[in-house]
């Protein structure tokens, strides 16, 4: 009789599912965009991180609790969203890879602190000054109406990516805070 071994097939077939979910899984990671609610929460934690590093390099302590105090349950439910797009990006590492970005911002921040420290301190300050005498309350408003707005980069799903591979979008550069006169933010 004419058998077949279809050993090697169900073997070649099992090493290309698992190679497809390898690369799927890679790619997850190396590419992780962020939808807009996303954006708004990283926005935030880049946002809160440059703030709590000016509290302690420049003396800010009491206007950043202030801010905190203010923005609480915007902080709270943007770090909620925060959590939950590194679990759905990263699964079982997700908590881990969170608070490495968390620590790569707060690096940067006290980076720049250290090398331009007056001007790190008088931006910091003016944003703090125009977050707290703000009427309105709900943080997102703020920060998309923001010309001083420290960023992330991690690109907004379908968003435009510079040549550096970071995301462009109003008020971000890389991963320094800017300052425009310009009300409609930085070009």
């Amino acid at each position: 009789m004419n058998s077949i071994n279809w050993r090697p097939v169900r073997t070649f077939t099992s090493a290309m599912v698992i190679t497809t979910g390898l690369i799927t899984a890679d790619s997850a990671w190396a590419d992780p965009c962020a939808g807009p609610g996303e954006q708004t929460a990283l926005d935030t934690r880049a946002l809160q991180t440059e703030l709590m590093v000016a509290a302690l390099s420049c003396g800010n302590r009491i206007h950043y609790n202030a801010f905190v105090r203010k923005y609480q349950g915007d902080l709270v439910k943007h770090g909620r969203s925060l959590q939950s797009f590194f679990q759905r990006k990263h699964g079982a590492a997700g908590r881990k890879n969170l608070n490495t970005f968390i620590t790569r911002l707060a690096n940067e921040a006290s980076h720049r602190s250290s090398i331009t420290h007056a001007a790190f301190c008088a931006n910091s300050s003016l944003l703090l000054n125009r977050l707290l005498s703000a009427r309105s309350v709900r943080l997102e408003n703020l920060l998309e109406s923001s010309t001083t707005t420290p960023s992330h980069d991690i690109a907004p799903c379908g968003g435009k990516i510079n040549t550096n591979g970071k995301p462009i979008a109003d008020g971000f550069s890389g991963s320094k805070a800017i300052v425009s006169d310009n009300p409609k933010g930085p070009k």
